[in-house]
Formats: structure tokens, C-alpha cells, sequence
């Protein structure tokens, strides 16, 4: 079952040692299980990027632009907060490649025609702009993305999206950074935060392999990347 936001709370406390001490806040520990909840989500979109997959409705701006912002959506204990793009594409059959503003900074200027070329994109500042810069286009976006961190749920009975078995890892992680102020407490840190990581290697091994097929090295598509 999944774990509460009082739950993470009280094995926080209970791994630092600390229950019932008022030295740590209850504000100044959720802050803390809210960037583990966020570096442990990334970590995991980072080793299985399918694990948290949507696909995206934008349309472009006058200058060919959607905003980053745009690809998460939700509220409250449902927030779907967008952590990398996968694949751009108009939702039909054409497929947007990704590039650089250096690699083409005349392409929105007028002074060079891109109409000839495949479709690209680039990332901008908080914005994506494609190429042929298009007003008013809609593209399909495919992300990743994790769910509502633990210090933003709505109330203490609230859950939070992470996987099951492994919210320990959660508590652990924030109370060696709760612990992390040098003194008495140095020691305590290090063993919590070695135990973190092989909390943290266990989990990896099962969101990164769902099925049985074997794993096999993937390399991008771009001739500088591998030298050919």
C-alpha cells in the first residue's frame, strides 16, 4: 500500500532517531522529502525513461514557440510534472528532430530558407521552438514525468506516486540530509546515506527491466556521438 504523507514523516524520524524531538521541524523534513521524492524520480526516469510516459496536446505560438510549462498539467496530488521530451512529432506521419540554436540561428531571422529541410526543434530559454518556425501548429509532445512531490500533497493522508516497496529509500535519503550538520551526527549520515544507496541500486535493477528481453546497448543517432 502506499505510503501517506504522515507515514514518510514518522519513518523519517523514526530512521534519524528522532522521534517526538523538536530539534528538526515537521516543515523543514517535508522540505527534505520533497527533494528526495524529486531526485529519486529523476533517477528513475533517468534508468527507465518509459517508466512515467505521456503524450501532450500544444499548439505553437506566433513565433513557433510552446512553453516547457505547457507539458505538465494537474494540481494538487495529481500533478504530472514533465522531466524530459521524448519525441515531438505533428500526430500524424512527420517527426521533429532535435538540434541547436547554434547549428541553425539564422533559421527564424528571414534570412534563411528552412522549408526545404526536415523538421527540428530546439530548446530555447522555458520554450521549444520548431522549425520551420509555424504559428499555430499542433504537435504531438511524448515526456516523461513524476508525480506531486511529497511536501506539495494536499494533506497528511494524501499518497505519494513512487514505487512500491521501495518508499523507505524516500525516508532514508532525507533523513541523512536532515542529519548532514557535522558533529555526533557525521557518522549516523554516513551509514543512512550508504544505506540509501543500496536501497537505491535495488530499486533501479527492478524499474529499469520490466520484462524479460535482454538488455542491449542503444546509441544516438548522430554520427558525432559514436565517431562514424
Amino acid at each position: 500500500m502506499a505510503w501517506t504523507k504522515a507515514t514518510y514523516l514518522q519513518r523519517t524520524r523514526e530512521w534519524m532517531d528522532a522521534v517526538g524531538s523538536d530539534r528538526w521541524s515537521d516543515a523543514f523534513l517535508y522540505s527534505l522529502l520533497g527533494k528526495a521524492y524529486r531526485d529519486e524520480s529523476q533517477g528513475i526516469l533517468n534508468a527507465s525513461p518509459y517508466y512515467k510516459f505521456a503524450q501532450r496536446s500544444v499548439t505553437t505560438d506566433s513565433s513557433g514557440q510552446f512553453a516547457l510549462s505547457s507539458l505538465s498539467t494537474g494540481s494538487g496530488d495529481s500533478q504530472q510534472n514533465y522531466y524530459r521530451i521524448i519525441t515531438v512529432t505533428d500526430g500524424q506521419n512527420t517527426l521533429y528532430r532535435e538540434t541547436e540554436f547554434r547549428n541553425s540561428p539564422l533559421a527564424v531571422s528571414g534570412t534563411m530558407d528552412y522549408l526545404g529541410f526536415d523538421r527540428q526543434f530546439y530548446l530555447i530559454g522555458d520554450n521549444v521552438q520548431i522549425l520551420p518556425q509555424t504559428s499555430g501548429q499542433s504537435l504531438q509532445v511524448s515526456v516523461n514525468w513524476y508525480g506531486t512531490p511529497i511536501d506539495e500533497l494536499v494533506n497528511n493522508t494524501s499518497t505519494a506516486d513512487f514505487p512500491a516497496g521501495h518508499e523507505n529509500l524516500l525516508s532514508l535519503a532525507a533523513a541523512a540530509n536532515a542529519l548532514a550538520i557535522g558533529g555526533d551526527e557525521f557518522k549516523q549520515t554516513q551509514e543512512l546515506s550508504s544505506l540509501a544507496q543500496q536501497f537505491r541500486v535495488a530499486m533501479y535493477e527492478d524499474v529499469a527491466r520490466r520484462t524479460s528481453n535482454p538488455m542491449t546497448l542503444g546509441f544516438p543517432d548522430r554520427a558525432a556521438v559514436w565517431g562514424g
